[in-house]
Parts: C-alpha cells; sequence; structure tokens
C-alpha cells in the first residue's frame, strides 16, 4: 500500500517508517482483530517505540481511515482505466477491478466490519471522519456514468452515480462474507447485477421507474456523500 497524500511533506526515511507501521497494523488487524490490537502491539511487531507509532498515527482509527483513502485512490485509478462501454459494462470491470486490489487485505478489511459499519466510531464508513472517502468515490462514479456510451444527462447522471455507488457497498460486503471457492457467488451476483441492469436500462425511461429512482436517491443520497439527493432521475 503506496503512502497518501497527508505524508507529502516527510522525509523519504519518515515515509518507510510510517509504512511500516501502517502495514504492520493492517497485518496485526486481520490476524487478532481490530478490537484484539492495541497500539502498543503494533508498535511493538513494528519494531518501534509507542511514541515514534503516536508521532504517525494518533490511534488506529487514523489508521483505518489512511486504508480507507488508499481504497478510494484505487477506485478512482480503476474509474480513469475504463473503456468506453455501457455502464453496466464499465461497472462490472470496475467491480472485478476493484476487488482484484482489495483481495490482500480481505481478512483485515473482514477485522474491520463491525467499526467499519458503526456510524459512530471514526473509523466507520458512514461517519463524519469518512466524508471525505465518501465524497470522492461519488464524484469517480459521476465519472463513470457521464463517459458510458449510454451516460444519460448531467443532472440525472448525478443520482445515477449514487446509485451504483451503493450497489458496491453492497456488493463488497457480499462479498466479505462469500465464503465460496474462490468467492464464486460473488461473481455469479456480479453477473446477475450487470444483466438486470442490461434489461433496466429501458425502463428507465419511463416517469414512474424515474420518480422511483429519484425516491431512493432522496433516502440514500445523504449517507453516501450527495449533498443534494432531491434531483430527479428521468433517463433519456
Amino acid at each position: 500500500m503506496e503512502e497518501s497524500s497527508r505524508t507529502v511533506k516527510l522525509t523519504p526515511k519518515a515515509l518507510l517508517t510510517r509504512q511500516r507501521i501502517l502495514d504492520t497494523a493492517l497485518h496485526l488487524f486481520a490476524e487478532r482483530g481490530y478490537e484484539g490490537t492495541s497500539m502498543r502491539d503494533i508498535a511493538a511487531a513494528a519494531g518501534c517505540s509507542l511514541g515514534l507509532a503516536y508521532r504517525y498515527f494518533a490511534s488506529k482509527e487514523d489508521m483505518v481511515l489512511e486504508l480507507y483513502l488508499w481504497l478510494v485512490a484505487q477506485l478512482e485509478e480503476q474509474v480513469r482505466l475504463l473503456p468506453a462501454a455501457s455502464t453496466a459494462d464499465r461497472f462490472q470491470s470496475l467491480m472485478r477491478g476493484l476487488l482484484a486490489v482489495m483481495e490482500p487485505h480481505r481478512l483485515t478489511l473482514v477485522a474491520l466490519s463491525g467499526a467499519a459499519l458503526n456510524p459512530l466510531s471514526r473509523a466507520g464508513v458512514f461517519g463524519a471522519e469518512g466524508a471525505e472517502v465518501r465524497r470522492r468515490a461519488r464524484a469517480a462514479y459521476l465519472t463513470l456514468v457521464a463517459q458510458a456510451n449510454d451516460a444519460p444527462r448531467a443532472a440525472q447522471a448525478d443520482a445515477l452515480a449514487t446509485i451504483l455507488y451503493g450497489v458496491q457497498l453492497a456488493l463488497v460486503l457480499f462479498w466479505l462474507q462469500d465464503l465460496s471457492s474462490q468467492t464464486r457467488k460473488t461473481n455469479e451476483l456480479l453477473g446477475f447485477v450487470h444483466d438486470l441492469f442490461e434489461r433496466l436500462r429501458p425502463l428507465l425511461r419511463l416517469p414512474w421507474t424515474a420518480q422511483a429512482l429519484a425516491r431512493l436517491v432522496e433516502i440514500i443520497g445523504p449517507m453516501l456523500g450527495r449533498e443534494d439527493a432531491r434531483a430527479p432521475l428521468e433517463m433519456e
């Protein structure tokens, strides 16, 4: 995992030390669980003093947030690499690429599930500390939709991006719980979502469908980083 933009002012040696501490923490979270790992444990395993660990990370939550920032950077990069195609094809390609990037950290993400789903935790995906991550992720999905071959108008693309971001979070949660061989069920679900979206795409031109989706975005939008969730979703 590469360093985030928060570390640009550190010296090369400091960057390496900070990265070692972070990598050690993520490994221990996967091995011992998030709650079962202390800052002292992380410092000891990283071969540094507790004070030095606190110099780079004020808490375990800061380390988790660093992981989230790295993951959203990977999401942004995956979107930039997407070929010109339909929205459904681009979303499927994105999810496959994103899950491949996340695979080495799967056990860590499983260990973080409790904290990630707690909106009152600083490590919560939907908490205040994760606002930047949600904003960047939704912006990446706006690019995915806007540059698709079947892109709707700008106002509707914004709402569709919010929905796809929500689908991504649901798919990742399913993937984390998938114990089938080589996560076969997740691959099947990705295929199902792709085919379902392709089949529903023509229906999005209907007023009642647009109204239903607009209502859905109004409900889930604020949780997913959308400041104004009341814009209608009408497809051309």
